[in-house]
């Protein structure tokens, strides 16, 4: 009687010590997704029951950069290995939804294929949260067709690191994309139709961020006709000072909350104007410039691209200035005499 309690205390502790192992593979999945992918891999070597357990994440992460090395990843180190640990892992899993996926090659050249079959990959598996931060030194990767037409996109980032990594999509269709990042992209007449207005319909919050109009192309001016938007964020928008004056960014969105602007000022057109801003953010500054004869002249360009925009607001709520902003402010006696009504400053 007594061996026959001893037994059963025994089992009890093993039970407790290995709770997770009578959970069903969707609670195991959830919980795992909280872990990098790195490290839910690692926990394949726990017992039976989490040996394919990881086979089942929603996420996945793949990230190579000589800059971030850890013990794991010396059997990484190399373009070559890093691809064929991506593969591997890509043939292991289980063919269930992907809630996120990110692949971040900021400094490394792994090839467009890799970037190509990832995307493919993605689109395949439904997924919701996309996040591609590519580079390659030859030819630029272009993302499939299956993945520019998903009606699971909700999220989609795009880095084009070196302005190198990928191809801009020519033409997009995202019916329920409601977040858009895109950093080092290049907007011309050749390569992009106008789906920032009329292919993401129900787009909320677009950041671009380093992204340029070709010089001299016919694009002249890149419209942002998006009823839904919400957010809309440009930072360090680049522009060739001799075409500064020519560049044109027309904004239609009616309901558009919140506006931040990093960078020397591009002209932002709001078309009809803006009733009300719950924020506006402004860091404004100079373009680095090798000619001091046209620093006065940046200036005061940018002083009356600051002028413009105050004119197009009626009412901000919280409104945030830089002292950058602020001292373009003071040096070209622009924006001081603001035409709206401000809650907070």
């Amino acid at each position: 009687m007594k061996h026959h309690a001893k037994g059963t205390k025994k089992k009890q502790e093993k039970f407790d010590l290995d709770g997770f192992s009578c959970l069903p593979d969707c609670i195991l999945s959830h919980i795992l997704s909280f872990l990098d992918t790195k490290s839910a891999i690692r926990t394949s070597i726990l017992s039976k029951r989490f040996k394919l357990a990881w086979t089942l994440i929603p996420c996945l992460h793949f990230e190579f950069s000589h800059v971030i090395m850890t013990e794991l990843e010396q059997a990484m180190s190399t373009a070559e290995s890093f691809k064929s640990c991506v593969y591997n892992v890509l043939q292991q899993r289980e063919h269930t939804t992907l809630t996120k996926f990110q692949l971040s090659l900021p400094d490394q050249d792994a090839g467009s294929k890799l970037i190509e079959d990832c995307a493919f990959y993605a689109a395949q598996h439904n997924v919701q949260d996309l996040k591609i931060h590519g580079f390659t030194e030859l030819e630029p990767a272009k993302l499939p067709r299956s993945l520019l037409t998903s009606t699971s996109l909700i999220s989609l980032h795009l880095h084009n690191a070196y302005g190198r990594g990928m191809e801009l999509p020519k033409s997009v269709i995202l019916p329920n994309l409601k977040v858009l990042r895109l950093e080092k992209f290049e907007f011309s007449d050749k390569k992009y139709d106008g789906w920032l207005s009329t292919g993401c319909p129900n787009l909320e919050t677009l950041v671009l961020s380093k992204c340029w109009i070709n010089p001299g192309d016919k694009l002249a001016d890149l419209d942002l006709n998006s009823p839904n938007l919400k957010n809309l964020e440009i930072e360090y928008w680049s522009c060739v000072w001799d075409c500064l004056d020519g560049c044109m960014i027309d904004v239609m969105a009616p309901r558009l909350s919140f506006f931040k602007f990093v960078g020397h000022l591009v002209r932002v057109n709001f078309k009809g104007g803006l009733a009300c801003l719950d924020e506006l953010c402004i860091d404004l500054f100079c373009p680095s410039l090798h000619l001091c004869t046209v620093v006065h002249e940046c200036r005061e360009l940018n002083g009356e691209f600051l002028d413009h925009l105050f004119q197009q607001i009626c009412v901000v709520k919280c409104l945030f200035l830089s002292p950058n902003t602020i001292e373009v402010c003071s040096l070209t006696n622009s924006g001081l005499n603001m035409p709206f009504d401000t809650i907070n400053v």
